[in-house]
């Protein structure tokens, strides 16, 4: 399965070059490249390839631990933790599309500022509207209006949630919340291009994802097989992860150390329903790795290890 964990740690040990293939398999993702309405794992792991958040996870460190993704550093806390300001990293470019009219689309800070208000549109009935529910200044009484007209005011000024400059966001908190940068690291809360969201309605935005990670979609069959090739647009990061106490980890670092992401050019994502199918198509190579079926674990593993 391609997992959850992100592509160029898991996918490295399959494919050695930047026209590698990657094949794995999924469940039903629920709401593919939907980033409001999406709660599975299939779905968070696609997105997670093409979509960008503030932070992210070092998932190497022992504990795990938060880093900077679209955001240049850890954000600046002040206010006893009520006030959060990000500076986003200058030069980070959506992928190509026709909403954009031929101009290159730098991501800014009011792309999350868009991105975030489409949680709490009582339209969209996302289910990730609790992690932004009585949070941020402001934002709760734009939707609060909203349920009353019928219509949300993205145009609308959020006390809480501010684009500065456009590479600057600053977050005011009801109260104080030092776990919010958890909020942001929370894959859904990517950032989106509200042209693109305009421009493709409804279920139709869901075959147009336009992130700004190091993947794109090159073509979707329902219910069959997603297909994706790295983005040739992606700024790239060489690989500096350190090394914990556990020997797989240091393996993994020995052999990835220093190089440009990403490594696999193609990732093939097959829609398998069947735990049982899905055992057999990786014992018959057909898929490079999965997520051990819970009823075949006895099979993989060694004993009680």
């Amino acid at each position: 399965m391609v997992h959850y964990a992100p592509f160029e740690e898991e996918a490295h040990r399959c494919c050695a070059g930047l026209g590698g293939r990657l094949a794995g398999p999924s469940g039903v993702p629920h709401g593919v490249f939907c980033l409001r309405c999406f709660t599975d794992l299939y779905s968070n792991t696609v997105n997670e390839a093409i979509f960008e958040r503030l932070l992210t996870y070092d998932y190497l460190a022992r504990p795990a631990k938060l880093v900077p993704m679209a955001a240049e550093a850890m954000p600046e806390v002040t206010d006893q933790g009520k006030t959060y300001v990000f500076k986003l990293r200058k030069g980070i470019f959506f992928t190509p599309d026709p909403a954009f009219k031929g101009q290159k689309r730098e991501l800014t800070a009011q792309d999350f500022v868009y991105s975030y208000m489409r949680f709490m549109d009582p339209a969209n009935r996302s289910q990730w509207a609790f992690m932004l529910e009585g949070k941020i200044v402001g934002l709760d009484t734009v939707a609060a209006k909203a349920k009353k007209t019928g219509k949300f005011d993205y145009d609308a000024k959020v006390p809480g949630m501010e684009a500065v400059d456009r590479y600057s966001l600053r977050f005011r908190l009801t109260e104080t919340d030092y776990n919010f940068p958890y909020v942001v690291a929370h894959v859904p809360f990517g950032g989106m291009a509200r042209e693109i969201v305009e421009a493709y309605p409804g279920e139709e935005l869901m075959a147009h994802p336009v992130g700004t990670g190091p993947y794109v979609l090159k073509s979707w069959t329902r219910r069959s097989k997603i297909i994706l090739e790295a983005n040739p647009d992606y700024r790239g990061f060489v690989w500096d992860f350190q090394a914990s106490d556990e020997p797989w980890d240091q393996a993994l670092i020995a052999a990835m150390k220093g190089k440009q992401m990403p490594q696999v050019g193609r990732v093939e994502i097959t829609i398998i329903e069947e735990p049982q199918s899905v055992w057999l198509a990786f014992l018959q190579k057909e898929l490079d790795y999965i997520n051990v079926p819970p009823a075949f674990a006895p099979n993989a593993f060694d004993g009680d290890k």
